[in-house]
């Protein structure tokens, strides 16, 4: 087998200018990266810390949450038993489940999200459950509980199958029951024994204690008012197939070879290329591109990246790959930045392909952001100002001898030329617009102008 080429010097300068710049902006402990092509990995590396306390560097080989990325491990499952005839994408969920579904809905429309029943938040009152940040009180505790937490919300469905693109974990949850009743396996044994253990990925695993037992494992963090905060590792093992693994990026870098190579990887071939190639069909569309079965179509650079970003709240994840340009790339973070990272990932990609990662619409709305965001006064001080980012907005706090000091949302409306507006009590517009001349940046809002300090 050829070796994989390293990345050019500049590239991975670029690439790891690029992270380290959001670490440090976005508060995040640490980050690992693999970037491999469908030979082997071509870059490896970690930033940051994979613990605060001990300092303990963040590598190649730590182990994170990947939330939602395994939500494709729980397509490949299925297509693998459709590979093999044991059932097929049209089956009605019915037809292998004892659970009060609509005869209507089929696996295609689990996978792809399109059921018609909206997100029932069992991965949020979980997640928090563990975190020990708050407390849903759904009872959840076995799969009768999460079986009669589902059939409870039939009134919920929000139209027929196929009609509309509503992001459902439990439906991925129904996936992983459908695997076990298929296979006769559970589904946590169904993906070791025909994913992880072919792909050679033995740092991968849906166990608390085999986590727990790597040394190189993240401390999970979850960001508050007052800074991080260490949390327990969310374990899902109820709901294993929407978001339960815990992988490295070395590991996650073999899984994307077998995505390069058609359903073959290290010389073992999981399925016919035919098969999985319906796992990238764009079944629905969403605002950040087609989606098929766990993976997301999108134009970056003016290329196509297919890929999934994934969450636990205090650990982050994307893997992503293009066969036109033979490249994987795998991201993991212990925290919750605020945004998905899949946007790093588009970064690196665009970096990969020749691009400034810079001029991404989101690097290039942070870019701006950071500029206008601070404190700002009038003349002689007496009102004072302050812009923060909120999201996709900035908001603006006015304060001084009189006024309420409450926070206002500002949408932009021209961000490169600095136009925003806020929306008044009376529904109106209210321009605002920053204004720069020379070392000065101006804040201008109905009477006043304010200058950034």
């Amino acid at each position: 087998m050829p070796r994989p080429s390293p990345l050019e010097s500049t590239t991975a300068d670029t690439i790891d200018s690029l992270l380290r710049e959001r670490l440090r902006e976005d508060t995040i402990p640490g980050l690992s990266l693999a970037i491999t092509d469908s030979d082997g990995i071509r870059y490896a590396r970690g930033y940051g810390s994979r613990d605060l306390a001990s300092n303990d560097p963040a590598t190649p080989d730590t182990v994170y949450g990947i939330g939602s990325v395994s939500k494709s491990f729980a397509s490949l499952s299925i297509l693998q038993l459709v590979d093999q005839g044991a059932l097929s994408l049209e089956d009605p969920v019915a037809d292998h489940l004892a659970v009060d579904v609509p005869e209507a809905v089929t696996l295609h429309h689990l996978l792809s999200h399109t059921s018609g029943y909206p997100s029932l938040a069992t991965s949020e009152a979980l997640i928090a459950r563990q975190m020990t940040v708050g407390e849903a009180g759904v009872p959840l505790g076995t799969w009768e509980d999460f079986l009669a937490h589902f059939e409870g919300a039939r009134d919920e469905i929000a139209g027929d199958p196929g009609d509309h693109w509503m992001y459902c974990n439990s439906g991925y949850t129904l996936a992983g029951a459908v695997v076990e009743a298929v296979s006769g396996n559970s589904y946590v044994e169904y993906v070791t024994e025909n994913v992880l253990e072919p792909l050679e990925m033995g740092r991968s695993t849906y166990d608390r204690e085999v986590f727990e037992a790597f040394d190189d494992r993240m401390t999970p963090y979850h960001k508050t008012d007052d800074g991080l905060e260490e949390t327990p590792v969310p374990i899902r093992e109820l709901s294993a197939a929407a978001g339960g693994l815990l992988a490295p990026v070395t590991d996650m870098a073999s899984y994307l070879r077998l995505h390069l190579g058609g359903g073959a990887a290290n010389g073992n071939r999981l399925l016919e290329a035919e098969t999985l190639e319906r796992a990238y069909g764009a079944y629905a569309d969403t605002p950040s591109g087609p989606y098929g079965y766990g993976w997301r179509t999108r134009t970056v650079a003016d290329e196509t990246l297919v890929g999934h970003g994934g969450s636990i709240a205090v650990s982050t994840a994307y893997a992503g790959f293009s066969r036109e340009h033979d490249v994987g790339i795998a991201l993991l973070a212990n925290t919750a930045p605020g945004y998905g990272l899949a946007e790093l990932g588009q970064g690196v990609f665009a970096a990969l392909v020749g691009e400034d990662p810079q001029k991404l619409p989101f690097f290039a709305r942070k870019k701006r952001f950071e500029e206008l965001s601070g404190e700002y006064e009038s003349y002689r001080a007496i009102k004072e100002a302050e812009v923060e980012p909120e999201g996709g907005i900035l908001r603006l706090r006015v304060g001084g001898p009189i006024g309420d000091g409450s926070w206002t949302p500002l949408i932009p409306a021209d961000l490169e030329a600095g136009r925003f507006y806020a929306v008044t009590a009376a529904g109106n517009r209210q321009p605002v617009r920053f204004e720069r001349a020379g070392d000065d940046l101006s804040l201008y809002i109905d009477r006043w102008r304010l200058h950034k300090k």
